[in-house]
């Protein structure tokens, strides 16, 4: 993506969509370009996203059911992805996380999955196998809606 984009604190919604309830994703990070870039991504997928810069700022706006999956950064200041995944167990244990890191360790994926999170993707992220996660995501039926 080139440039800056200017992200409003409403949720992006796709133009158009085929399923009859558009899904929400939570896209938590703390770098600014990577959570544009993956909102403008989930609009490609005609799926709705709203961009969080720190775990912290995800929690104040979480409701059980308001989202169907959660993208998120490993390694961000305050809370970070492994807590993010614990805190929403105890909390909303149906919603799909997505870990996302720039580090490749296998530990440290190995680590994410058994935190409980869905996925650990290295970055830079292809765009097919995120979509692959996020249908596996909304299959789970976070939200109760049938994809």
């Amino acid at each position: 993506m080139s440039g800056l984009i200017s992200v409003s604190a409403a949720p992006r919604r796709p133009k158009a969509c085929s399923l009859a309830h558009v899904p929400l994703i939570a896209i938590v990070d703390d770098d600014l370009a990577l959570r544009q870039a993956l909102a403008e991504l989930c609009e490609v997928f005609d799926f709705g996203s709203e961009v969080f810069d720190c775990a912290e700022s995800f929690f104040a706006a979480h409701a059980t059911g308001r989202f169907d999956c959660v993208i998120t950064d490993l390694n961000m200041p305050g809370l970070s992805g492994i807590g993010l995944v614990q805190h929403l167990a105890a909390i909303d244990a149906k919603l799909p996380v997505i870990v996302m890191s720039a580090q490749t360790d296998p530990e440290i994926g190995a680590r994410v999955q058994r935190s409980g999170a869905l996925a650990f993707l290295s970055k830079p992220i292809d765009d097919q196998v995120l979509h692959r996660h996020l249908i596996a995501a909304f299959s789970r039926g976070a939200r109760g809606h049938a994809v």
